[in-house]
């Protein structure tokens, strides 16, 4: 059997977003209590001054991580090369997937790309350690 994928948050997540339910059971936030967690003067509105950018989201840090000289900006350029770079990486998931080398996958090989990924010890069982490993490695476990 192929070796499906480095243990890396994308790759979980990539393969998470093909078939439509990641990893992560954890629901975002109810728009309802992102308005009452940034709402400081209690109007049930977020002025441009009270609206806070993610801190850990998923849209900074991918911005960041196209950042290549870390100057704070994303330059037409750098953006341009991040995307390359995260297209050539989907493809080569693609296919470690594609396990009949057919070049289209299935949902069972979807499945076995992520279950694979999930179960790092190989053991053919995905336990409470390895589930808590793949959430964290996509960013979004939680302590405590």
């Amino acid at each position: 059997m192929k070796s499906i994928f480095r243990t890396t948050g994308f790759g979980v997540v990539a393969l998470a977003a093909l078939i439509g339910n990641g990893v992560n059971a954890q629901p975002h936030p109810s728009p309802d209590r992102v308005i009452k967690h940034l709402d400081k003067d209690g109007d049930n509105l977020v002025s441009y001054e009270e609206f806070e950018m993610p801190r850990r989201g998923r849209e900074h840090s991918k911005l960041a991580a196209a950042d290549r000289d870390g100057d704070g900006n994303v330059s037409r350029e750098e953006m341009e090369a991040h995307i390359d770079a995260r297209a050539e990486e989907a493809m080569e998931r693609f296919e470690l997937a594609d396990l009949n080398d057919d070049g289209f996958l299935t949902e069972e090989e979807i499945k076995r790309a992520l279950f694979d990924a999930i179960d790092s010890n190989g053991d053919g069982y995905i336990d409470a350690v390895e589930l808590g490993d793949a959430r964290r490695s996509r960013g979004h476990g939680r302590t405590g």
